[in-house]
């Protein structure tokens, strides 16, 4: 090879998927049948740089490889390689190698369980030996599957699960890959409505139904959507989760939802950097809970609504306390803040239960505003002492001129100013004079005036102790709320158990009604149709009788036409005998039309076809064709009305005569047939 190298010679790496393609290519391929997106991985790697999938799939193209690939099973191998933990994605269409150009992703390595269930998710179904080889393996170390979206998604996909845990372990949807995720939620989302489905006596269930069988009814399927639902984090299954879930568990996800946004005030720190994760992080959980709580609050029950409005108020006053929290200060334009100005001001929420919200949050305020002046670090950064010194009033005076005056100047409006701030009561229950101070100033109003103390009065301990009071209060009708309420659920479990019970009562009911009323339409169709047979076949009978009788002038006509002509042709007289006999073998197909419609074998129909077959068996008159025999199409002793076929299935016989010097038989009525199905 000349050094430099020209641009037009090309160098190939062995070991590369274009060293592979150029040397054996009937592998290659077979490899991307059975795992296009590991084959995808390695020419990732191979490229050790960043491209579109719409081109990387261009070269797989260029190199013969996935040329006839449908476009949704591309797709799906596209979202699999997104998910794939080696591939690192940038935008909405690059991806690239996570690791160092080159680099073995090594393939050889043993896939565990939970790898190979990753695998088999992501891979279409028509890939049948790739699809068993990954459920062996599966099932194999099933027991290293512990997460129950793994263990449902396993069942989802084929893999025989027997061993069920006695209850599901914590989930944590977030170590299970996306892939896994999606067959999971749509596996729950499918066993749910067939575990509500009602089976009706005398049906067959469905397949679905029979599945959810397999899994045990301890284990709840559909509080496992909730904390899927709300997971902190871009996934199209907690888009599906969240669209799933109804009811409680639709309440539960918020509440899982309004968790995360309360923590994150405390994972973020002041730092910009920090903010940007947390709303990147948080965007996904924001977009899914706002359609969420719009979708619950429109659906309040018209009837029994006090847990909805439980779980709203619930809502506003954590979204509230969310507001009044002073580290949400720092983040103005943050999505915590946004999320909860959103819960606060949602108009699905009652008003009262708004106002309430907000009139705890102002008194949360005012409670977090009086401790901080408590603690002598108010605002202006005086200390307790002189804050203590402004608020409490000077002690009164008494005067010779004016024994009855309180002596109440400076220090009275500076207490009643922080009255009306801090407990909104009037002045002058922020200012009370002792009956017993007053008695006294009365009395020395001759003694030289002097600044006599007040007892002091605490109104915030006042109204803490009355607001414990009310606490207390509430507490035990919240008590009494609740009992009252599971008594009123309980009378409501009994009363829709009851309600179902007499409901399946009328649908079995209503299933035997319709059964016994087909069984009389069945009985009357049957008497019906047997009166019919009689008559048919006395009227059969009186044909037979009569074509006897004609049988029987026939052959008197035939003897005396022997006796008179004997000199006629022996031609003349096989063929009158042969039209004899055509009439006889009319009679048998009529018979026989009879007995072929007749259900039992023993009936009147197939004894007089019997008896009649007897007979004309004396004339050299015989059968052709059993009903229902296969045989070659023959034109002559067949005759078929809905046009010949290779193979015939006989539906009437035929009737030949076979006479003592005929060399074959004479065939008097052609056997109807019908052509074989094939």
């Amino acid at each position: 090879m000349p050094v430099p190298v020209p641009e037009s010679v090309k160098t190939l790496v062995p070991g590369t998927i274009r060293y592979r393609a150029a040397t054996d290519l009937a592998a290659l391929q077979a490899d991307f049948e059975n795992n296009p997106v590991g084959v995808l991985v390695e020419l990732l790697r191979d490229l050790g740089e960043t491209i579109t999938v719409a081109a990387l799939r261009e070269r797989v193209k260029s190199m013969g490889l996935g040329v006839e690939m449908p476009q949704h099973e591309w797709n799906a191998v596209r979202e699999s390689l997104r998910a794939n933990s080696a591939v690192r994605q940038h935008g909405k269409y690059c991806v690239s190698w996570k690791g160092k150009a080159g680099a073995s992703p090594s393939p050889g390595r043993q896939r565990s369980a939970s790898e190979a269930l990753r695998e088999l998710a992501g891979m279409p179904r028509k890939n049948k030996a790739a699809t068993k080889r990954l459920s062996t393996a599966v099932s194999v170390g099933l027991d290293e599957l512990t997460s129950p979206y793994e263990l449902l998604a396993a069942h989802a996909l084929g893999v025989p699960v027997t061993d069920w845990p006695q209850r599901w372990t914590e989930p944590r949807p977030q170590d299970v890959p996306e892939e896994v995720r999606l067959v999971a939620v749509q596996h729950i989302t499918e066993m749910s409505r067939a575990r509500n489905r009602a089976v009706l006596p005398a049906t067959e269930p469905d397949p679905d139904t029979v599945k959810s069988a397999e899994i045990p009814s301890r284990l709840g399927l559909l509080p496992l959507l909730v904390p899927l639902a709300a997971m902190p984090a871009v996934s199209r299954a907690a888009d599906k989760a969240a669209k799933a879930v109804n009811g409680e568990y639709a309440w539960d996800t918020l509440r899982t939802g309004m968790e995360c946004f309360e923590l994150s005030l405390s994972e973020v720190s002041g730092r910009e950097a920090g903010r940007s994760d947390q709303g990147e992080r948080l965007a996904p959980l924001a977009a899914r809970a706002r359609e969420l709580l719009k979708t619950v609050l429109m659906r309040r029950p018209k009837e029994d609504d006090l847990p909805w409005l439980d779980f709203a108020e619930e809502m506003a006053f954590r979204a509230c306390a969310l507001l009044a929290d002073p580290r949400i200060q720092e983040q103005r334009n943050g999505l915590v803040r946004e999320w909860a100005q959103h819960v606060a001001d949602h108009s699905g929420i009652p008003v009262e239960l708004r106002e309430a919200a907000r009139a705890a949050q102002a008194a949360a305020g005012a409670e977090a505003a009086d401790a901080a002046k408590a603690d002598g670090t108010g605002d202006d950064g005086r200390t307790t002492e002189s804050r203590q010194t402004e608020v409490v009033p000077e002690a009164p005076t008494v005067s010779a001129k004016d024994p009855g005056s309180t002596g109440v100047e400076e220090g009275g409006d500076t207490d009643v100013e922080a009255g009306e701030a801090d407990s909104a009561e009037p002045a002058n229950t922020a200012i009370a004079i002792d009956e017993s101070l007053q008695e006294v100033t009365e009395d020395a109003s001759d003694e030289t005036p002097e600044a006599v103390q007040e007892p002091e009065r605490d109104p915030q301990a006042e109204i803490e102790a009355l607001r414990r009071l009310l606490e207390e209060e509430r507490s035990n009708a919240e008590t009494a709320r609740a009992e009252f309420e599971r008594q009123r659920r309980d009378t409501s479990d009994a009363l829709a158990e009851a309600e179902a019970t007499a409901k399946r009562l009328r649908l079995r009911i209503a299933d035997e009604e319709k059964h016994r009323t087909e069984a009389e339409t069945r009985a009357r169709a049957a008497e019906d149709a047997a009166e019919s047979a009689r008559q048919g076949l006395e009227e059969a009978e009186q044909r037979v009788e009569a074509m006897t009788r004609q049988l029987r002038r026939r052959d008197d006509e035939l003897r005396q036409s022997r006796q008179t002509a004997r000199g006629a042709s022996q031609a003349q007289l096989r063929q009158a005998r042969i039209d004899t006999l055509r009439v006889l073998a009319a009679v048998l197909t009529e018979v026989a039309d009879q007995a072929i419609h007749e259900d039992d074998e023993t009936g009147p129909a197939n004894a007089l076809y019997r008896r009649a077959l007897t007979r004309a068996a004396a004339a050299g008159v015989l059968d052709m064709g059993a009903l229902g025999e296969e045989a070659d199409y023959d034109p002559v002793i067949h005759r078929a009305p809905g046009g010949p076929a290779a193979r015939v299935v006989v539906e009437r016989p035929g009737f030949v005569w076979q006479g003592p010097r005929e060399p074959e038989p004479v065939v008097l009525e052609q056997a109807i047939v019908r052509g074989v199905e094939q």
